[in-house]
């Protein structure tokens, strides 16, 4: 993947990075009390990371970062979880179809329509966030080792009680920061430029 840069307040900043890490920490195995009601926040940071850090060494990190806080947890319950089986490397494609979903879909508020901004992002992040799903709960199904004689049918149950939750935990991550991005690049950006445009002159 090679780098575009588009202007945004959060483009590969530290700032960004951390409140990631942060999210990662706080929310995947809910090991904070105070965040035990929010929806993990793993799939949408790969994808915000996408569209904004954009480098291969960034999905790494926070891949890297998953696998250690899954085997933090279960060393501290002294099982291992029920998702680190022979089919949890799996999740390395599953993330990378949200870091690349992010990458692809990013906004570009300067040259396109709010509008059109709006349901580039959202059809990457719904299309991204199927595919990561059916990889992850599609492999889990096969090979975890859990189900004895898989089916088509009971599969298709799976998609049914899983896929929609699934597909809809990012939206509140992402939502956020798209939030964030189209505020600083619609009103924070122009006039701060303006200004700089002003100082210059005089």
């Amino acid at each position: 993947m090679k780098s575009n840069s588009l202007t945004s307040p959060i483009t590969s900043l530290i700032p960004l990075f951390a409140l990631l890490t942060f999210l990662m920490l706080a929310t995947r195995g809910n090991h904070f009390e105070t965040f035990n009601q929010l929806p993990s926040a793993s799939s949408a940071i790969f994808f915000i990371a996408g569209m904004y850090l954009r480098t291969i060494k960034s999905f790494w990190f926070f891949y890297l970062l998953s696998i250690v806080i899954d085997l933090s947890t279960s060393y501290v319950r002294g099982q291992l979880g029920s998702c680190l089986t022979v089919a949890y490397p799996a999740l390395a494609l599953s993330y990378a179809a949200m870091f690349a979903g992010g990458f692809y879909g990013r906004a570009n508020w300067l040259n396109k329509s709010t509008l059109l901004n709006i349901l580039q992002i959202s059809t990457a992040l719904v299309t991204a966030s199927a595919i990561a799903f059916f990889i992850s709960n599609g492999s889990f199904y096969l090979l975890s080792g859990y189900f004895i004689d898989p089916s088509l049918n009971e599969y298709i149950l799976r998609v049914q009680k899983y896929f929609f939750r699934s597909v809809s935990n990012p939206i509140f991550y992402v939502a956020s920061v798209i939030m964030i991005d189209w505020v600083f690049n619609r009103f924070i950006l122009p006039y701060a430029t303006k200004n700089n445009v002003i100082h210059s002159k005089t």
